[in-house]
């Protein structure tokens, strides 16, 4: 069986496969009451979300028909707003961390790994399938967006979301 030369992933395929690994993380964190949920929190305010709120977004309104369905923009919109919640759950987790209530930090985060999922999922039935850029806008947003990526830092990412410098590279 022949290795592809180039997986050519588009953006939103590198998002699921973040999607994924998420879940992974999640089911992980709930059956051993894990500490990685600040990581994962981390990851997803400043590189996972980012990536969605400064390019897929932008991008997705701009490229579906005008006027854009209401349903998809309500869509769209709500999906906005989940990011902004989750992050306030985040934030609720660290003064939960910094008072000391261990059942409501235990609480809140239940709620922001079945809100993340929740989210995921309904970008994944919602919006993605909408994604529709020319190759060069393609190019330029998966650009972008690995700009974001090592900003959060590569060894960070990597350990995230299960990809490796080779699979960078032949998915590049």
């Amino acid at each position: 069986m022949a290795v592809r030369e180039n997986l050519n992933l588009n953006i939103i395929e590198q998002l699921m496969i973040e999607h994924a690994a998420l879940r992974l993380h999640f089911r992980f964190a709930k059956e051993t009451n894990s500490n990685a949920i600040y990581e994962l929190e981390e990851f997803v305010r400043t590189c996972h979300a980012r990536i969605e709120d400064e390019l897929v977004f932008p991008k997705l309104k701009e490229s579906l028909s005008k006027p854009i369905p209401e349903k998809v923009r309500n869509d769209l919109s709500r999906l906005e707003a989940d990011h902004r919640l989750i992050d306030k759950i985040g934030d609720q987790i660290k003064v939960q961390t910094i008072q000391g209530d261990v059942e409501i930090l235990r609480k809140r985060i239940l709620l922001y790994m079945n809100t993340v999922e929740s989210h995921n999922y309904g970008e994944e039935s919602l919006i993605f399938q909408h994604w529709n850029v020319s190759h060069a806008e393609e190019r330029e947003t998966k650009s972008k967006a690995w700009e974001i990526i090592r900003l959060f830092g590569l060894g960070r990412y990597f350990a995230i979301t299960g990809f490796s410098e080779e699979l960078v590279k032949i998915m590049q």
